[in-house]
């Protein structure tokens, strides 16, 4: 079943993180950081799907390189409590084809991210299990052809977060109508959408990779129960309203068997006087047929 999962943050230096590092790691590959000459290797990593990189229309193509793009990023911020990059994971729809999870993701991520201005890092994980999802790499400065300019605060507003988590429900909720998929997603809160159902908790990284490989984990085992308990509080719901709807019908069929019918009497009383009240008309013989006397036996 589609869930609706968005979780954004911060990577940043000062909580001892690199740019770098994460990349590396969501894209399962090896980057040496030319700042301090570390060599991130997580070529090793299994469960990725597939990655890309998508440049803005007036970006330099040298930044589609990983490697070149993440080092250009952790050169260009000097303080050591330095914010090096946005990250969004969301949750992608079992439904969907593994094709048609990469194409959700990639024209939401470039009407969203890349067309404000952002190069966007997107890594795919877990295509083969019941938790796919993407983790989202966003740079923070303006680009241009020559590089790297000015950090731009407003992408961090609360406002602009809302927007991007209104827009994956949208996207998402297309993408699945189109593929022919009743299921839906819903980016308000459980309490604002009226649902009694406890939400699901977040497994991070290390406890996917974890699941991923056959290693339960409490924290898995309690999202499996949580899902468990949903699918049967929405069993129990469908039942529900599926009894609703056929005591209405039933309401509204003897609402119809025990409707009087009209009363005709008033339309004949007043037929009745109309015609009394017509002057009466003799009918002529016709000069062509002469007239006759009928007699009729009774």
């Amino acid at each position: 079943m589609a869930i609706y999962s968005f979780r954004m943050q911060v990577i940043s230096r000062g909580k001892g993180r690199s740019a770098t590092a994460a990349a590396a790691y969501r894209s399962g590959e090896q980057i040496k950081d030319e700042r301090t000459d570390v060599s991130h290797d997580y070529t090793g990593k299994s469960a990725i799907y597939g990655s890309e990189i998508l440049l803005p229309e007036n970006a330099p193509d040298r930044l589609g390189d990983r490697a070149t793009l993440w080092n250009e990023v952790e050169n260009g911020e000097k303080r050591k409590d330095a914010q090096l990059s946005r990250e969004v994971m969301i949750a992608l729809p079992v439904e969907l084809s593994h094709q048609g999870k990469v194409n959700l993701t990639r024209g939401y991520v470039q009407s969203e991210f890349v067309e404000r201005g952002m190069i966007a890092d997107v890594c795919f994980h877990d295509f083969n299990s019941n938790n796919p999802h993407a983790h989202i790499m966003l740079t923070m400065r303006t680009v241009d052809e020559t590089g790297f300019g000015k950090k731009q605060r407003k992408w961090n507003r609360k406002s602009e977060i809302e927007q991007h988590r209104k827009a994956w429900a949208d996207h998402a909720n297309a993408a699945l109508e189109k593929a022919g998929h009743d299921a839906r997603i819903d980016h308000r809160s459980l309490e604002a959408q009226g649902i009694d159902r406890e939400p699901q908790i977040h497994l991070g990284a290390k406890v996917m990779e974890m699941e991923s490989r056959g290693i339960r984990t409490r924290v898995g085992d309690e999202s499996r129960r949580i899902s468990q308990e949903n699918r049967d509080l929405a069993r129990q719901q469908a039942k529900h309203k599926q009894l609703q709807r056929q005591i209405e019908a039933e309401k509204a069929a003897a609402r119809v068997l025990s409707k009087p019918a009209p009363d005709k009497t008033p339309i004949i009383e007043q037929l009745s006087t109309e015609q009394a009240q017509q002057p009466k008309k003799q009918l002529q013989p016709s000069a062509q047929q002469p007239q006759q006397d009928w007699d009729i036996e009774r």
